[in-house]
């Protein structure tokens, strides 16, 4: 865990391309697991925000082939 780096919302919804609010949505609906410090803030390990964008990738990209 010492090695492992973390992100605010605000960068993880920055790397999503999704807003702040989305981000959270996928923390309390389970799509992207957080840490939340004793002062309240979620922090997410970079590692799952990177397996989320890319799995939001891959659907976005079996939408616009179902599309046509």
């Amino acid at each position: 865990m010492e090695n492992e780096i973390f992100l605010m919302t605000s960068d993880a919804a920055k790397i999503l391309d999704r807003s702040a609010a989305a981000v959270i949505l996928y923390e309390r609906t389970g799509k992207l697991p957080a840490i939340k410090t004793a002062n309240g803030r979620r922090l997410f390990r970079k590692e799952d925000v990177l397996k989320l964008a890319r799995k939001l990738k891959r659907e976005a990209g079996e939408d616009s082939r179902q599309a046509r």
